[in-house]
């Protein structure tokens, strides 16, 4: 039984209608190994149906299935949990704009806003996101996000409109409910919360942003974890 109603799929087809670039939406799943301390995986089969019947609706969107286990390139972008749906422009090798979860309820409409924002053909850097475009670490925002949460869209997008804008951060929305380790070990007891963090090893202090806050806070939670990275010494010689 298909998930999306004729008046939705109408629907959809209206919002999507303006798309004027070839969108990819790779999906990545796995099996039903469950790695001791890490949540198993969440509903696979219902995003793909998802995203499928959202993709029949404008044949400049495509869906691709990938297997999690043994893909180099998902390690190296640090994907480690499934259904990840990582979205781009058709012919990118770009990782950093990804969902993890069902992307439903309030969600659907983040799912249908990515896919307009990632198919802009006209996409520039805005000029308020000047200070974003030039951040010179690794930074990912990982916004926990559930379906009932009306404010969540706002948060998620603008992690993603971040990502969009620097290629060196990563941003993710995470349905919380179908990860509840992952969520436990953030300590998510609301949403959204986004979590602003650097690579493992790098030293830079993890901050968040707690609500839909405006697109100021999340800047300024950025420029805060950038700017506690250790800095290198410098040898002033004799």
């Amino acid at each position: 039984m298909p998930l999306l109603d004729d008046e939705v799929r109408a629907q959809v087809e209206q919002v999507l209608a303006p798309l004027d670039s070839e969108v990819e939406l790779l999906v990545y799943t796995g099996g039903n190994l469950i790695v001791p301390g890490r949540d198993e995986p969440g509903e696979q089969q219902a995003t793909l149906e998802l995203l499928r019947e959202v993709a029949a609706t404008n044949d400049k969107i495509t869906v691709a299935e990938k297997a999690l286990a043994g893909d180099a390139a998902a390690a190296a972008a640090g994907i480690t949990l499934t259904p990840t749906t990582v979205f781009r422009r058709k012919g990118e090798e770009r990782f950093n704009v990804r969902f993890l979860g069902l992307p439903s309820g309030y969600e659907f409409s983040t799912l249908l806003e990515t896919i307009l924002m990632v198919g802009d053909s006209q996409r520039a850097v805005d000029s308020s996101l000047q200070e974003v475009s030039e951040v010179d670490a690794d930074v990912r925002l990982r916004t926990f996000v559930t379906p009932t949460c009306p404010y969540c869209p706002k948060a998620v997008i603008t992690a993603f409109r971040f990502a969009l804008a620097n290629p060196r951060i990563t941003a993710e929305g995470i349905e919380a409910n179908e990860f509840p380790t992952l969520s436990s070990g953030y300590r998510i007891s609301g949403v959204p919360d986004t979590i602003v963090e650097g690579a493992p090893g790098s030293g830079m202090k993890t901050t968040r942003v707690l609500g839909a806050q405006p697109e100021d806070a999340f800047v300024d939670a950025l420029k805060e974890a950038v700017a506690s990275r250790p800095q290198a010494g410098v040898s002033t010689g004799a």
